[in-house]
């Protein structure tokens, strides 16, 4: 088995490092923050202090495929965070299109609910229970190069330069650290969006990383809260609601706790100017229908939190023909970010390092480009797809807030479809579940989308949705409302 190194122990890099420990490999995490997680939930909350990780006091709710490859793969991770006071939670079942009970089958909608502490702090405890070793303190400064390129007894000879002729790539033998060189068979780096990496490739010459990104994206003004009871405020409630210029994330969590999140355009000044005071965001929240009584919670932070400047990126590391770099993968958010609205990011994450494991699997670490190569056209094949489906929502989501900021109503065919799903969703029950289990990535999703009486019934609503605005205060009343 092979000697790996995980950069990052936030949830991304614990879920990896559990995945390749299971199958043997001696695994490392390095993790830049040196403080350890607390004992309990509450002060985990309070008093963790994360610094690489700006979100880390907010809710979480994974996609419903997250929990189900968790349990198929990593059932004591599972088991771990609902012990600890995750809450599971059907995603279907709040929702005012259910119109009635859960069926038999409804629990492939299930997910878990909790704050993003609580979630870390049993990753970490699952992780040290595999015999993981999570270095904490250790800061990953640059990447440590072979002197001779891609050692491979196949593919090399002592020049560096392949058989076929054309130059190796850069192999990766290790990391350099504030407590020196750590070496491996592998690097993966699980960082995150604010991953280093393109400028560490340089740093060892390889050349530019090409990334796309998004140039616009979103802004998240967020509030936290406990109920007097533990229960939720209300038992029916859209998870999601979007209109005009803003939208409204209701997340569940653990021990009565729960966020209110407001969305907004990350260049709309005027409503980033105005959100950032309580007397305005709740003047917002209230505009939306029945979410004034999420508003009587204890407050468990002061003010409203603010995260900003998130836009989808992608970076382009993997040639599957020729490879930049071997020795080295970046995994979830590090390889590819989407934004928190559509909630992709740890069930994409989980994914990749199945990829990741199957493909080492298949391949090892003997041959440093073959890995890279297979890892590379998996990543593509598997999560590339769902990559651009979040590029899509979030180009027309933005395109329509524009709209409606200037009273327009937004058209846009395809666009036009998507929101009549979601429309029919409101009123069909079985529509709802066709329309959550794309958004849940859960398998089949696609087929039931296109069932021919579901395809003609939002077919007949496009008409309606291109007519009408977005349900909702108009941007002039919706200003006045919050006092701008």
């Amino acid at each position: 088995m092979s000697k790996i190194l995980v950069l990052g122990a936030a949830l991304g890099g614990l879920q990896t490092a559990l995945l390749l420990a299971g199958d043997g490999h001696r695994v490392t995490v390095l993790e830049r923050d040196a403080h350890r997680a607390p004992a309990d939930a509450e002060s985990a909350w309070s008093r963790w202090r994360r610094p690489g990780i700006p979100q880390m006091q907010q809710t979480h709710l994974p996609l419903a495929r997250w929990l189900q490859l968790a349990e198929a793969h990593l059932p004591e991770l599972v088991g771990r965070m609902t012990a600890a006071g995750a809450v599971r939670m059907n995603v279907v079942a709040p929702e005012p299109g259910l119109r009635g009970s859960l069926r038999a089958g409804d629990e492939r909608f299930d997910t878990l609910a909790a704050r993003r502490s609580l979630l870390e702090a049993a990753a970490t405890e699952a992780a040290e229970a595999a015999g993981i070793d999570i270095r904490r303190g250790v800061a990953c400064r640059g990447l440590h190069r072979s002197s001779r390129g891609l050692h491979s007894s196949r593919d090399a000879g002592a020049s560096g330069r392949a058989r076929s002729g054309r130059q190796c790539p850069v192999h990766v033998t290790g990391v350099e650290t504030n407590e020196g060189t750590l070496t491996a068979d592998l690097v993966v780096d699980c960082t995150g969006r604010r991953s280093q990496l393109p400028s560490w490739l340089r740093d060892i010459g390889v050349r530019e990383v090409g990334e796309e990104r998004g140039r616009r994206g979103f802004v998240y003004y967020s509030r936290y809260f406990r109920s007097a009871d533990g229960a939720l405020p209300t038992s029916t409630f859209p998870l999601v609601v979007e209109h005009g210029s803003l939208g409204l994330l209701r997340i569940p969590a653990d021990h009565g706790s729960y966020s209110v999140c407001l969305v907004s355009r990350g260049d709309d000044l005027q409503l980033r100017h105005l959100l950032r005071r309580e007397a305005a965001w709740s003047a917002a929240v209230r505009q939306f229908p029945g979410a004034e009584l999420w508003l009587d919670g204890h407050p468990l932070t002061d003010g409203v939190r603010i995260m900003a400047g998130l836009s989808d990126r992608k970076r382009n590391l993997y040639d599957t023909e020729h490879p930049l770099v071997t020795g080295l993968v970046a995994v979830g958010d590090s390889w590819a970010f989407t934004v928190p609205t559509v909630g992709r990011g740890l069930t994409m994450s989980l994914q990749h390092g199945l990829v990741l494991r199957d493909a080492l699997r298949r391949t090892g670490t003997g041959e440093p480009e073959d890995l890279v190569a297979e890892f590379g056209r998996a990543t593509d094949d598997s999560l590339a797809p769902v990559y651009r489906r979040t590029t899509f929502y979030t180009h027309h989501r933005l395109a329509e807030m524009d709209a409606h900021a200037a009273g327009l109503p937004y058209r846009d065919p395809d666009w036009s479809r998507s929101r009549a799903l979601v429309r029919l969703a409101q009123r069909d029950p079985d529509a709802l579940r066709a329309e959550r289990a794309a958004a849940h990535l859960l398998p089949g999703a696609r087929e039931e989308l296109r069932a021919p009486a579901l395809a003609d019934a939002v077919a007949r609503l496009v008409p309606e949705v291109e007519q009408d605005l977005p349900p909702g205060p108009s941007r002039a009343e919706l200003l006045a409302a919050i006092g701008g």
